[in-house]
């Protein structure tokens, strides 16, 4: 992914300020002139970051200096967003259920082969959230379901070889 060729030539050499990237692509959050931002309005303290990470807020301040000097960077931050409301921990409250799918490898086909084993048994998906590799050591699929995932569903998914585990919340 080209972000990580640049990130990796700005800051490759400082695993604090890449502790700053990392926040940042995690949350989705924005990088103007201006400052750090949750969507358009919510402005987010460089002090915030600092403590939430555990480094100095000068370091903060100076990787936001180094995104915006760089070309690709400052476009890139500029324009991400946060990915939205997430289901997963409020999903027993309204009646849905959440699976979560690690595996041995990131391959192509995984959400395929979940949906088209969900959609056999006419089991609704209503949302997906996907870890990305590059940010997590261990990145998992995340799966709502509108209602219970009979085991035999669960099997069928398991017949993947690249799925490790399947846990149901």
């Amino acid at each position: 992914m080209r972000v990580w060729i640049e990130v990796n030539k700005v800051f490759g050499s400082s695993d604090k300020k890449l502790a700053v990237i990392r926040t940042l692509l995690i949350h989705g959050l924005r990088v103007t002139e201006e400052g750090i931002f949750c969507g358009e309005n919510i402005r987010i303290p460089y002090t915030s970051i600092a403590t939430a990470i555990g480094v100095d807020r000068r370091t903060v301040v100076e990787t936001i200096k180094e995104i915006i000097s760089n070309d690709f960077l400052r476009e890139f931050f500029r324009n991400i967003e946060p990915a939205g409301s997430s289901l997963r921990k409020v999903a027993k409250l309204l009646g849905y259920r959440v699976l979560i799918i690690e595996t041995y490898e990131d391959k192509p086909g995984i959400l395929a082969s979940v949906a088209s084993a969900l959609a056999e048994k006419g089991i609704n998906i209503v949302q997906v959230i996907a870890e990305d590799p590059n940010l997590f050591k261990e990145p998992k699929l995340y799966i709502v379901t509108s209602s219970s995932v009979p085991g035999e569903v669960i099997d069928k998914m398991l017949e993947n070889p690249i799925i490790k585990r399947i846990t149901i919340s």
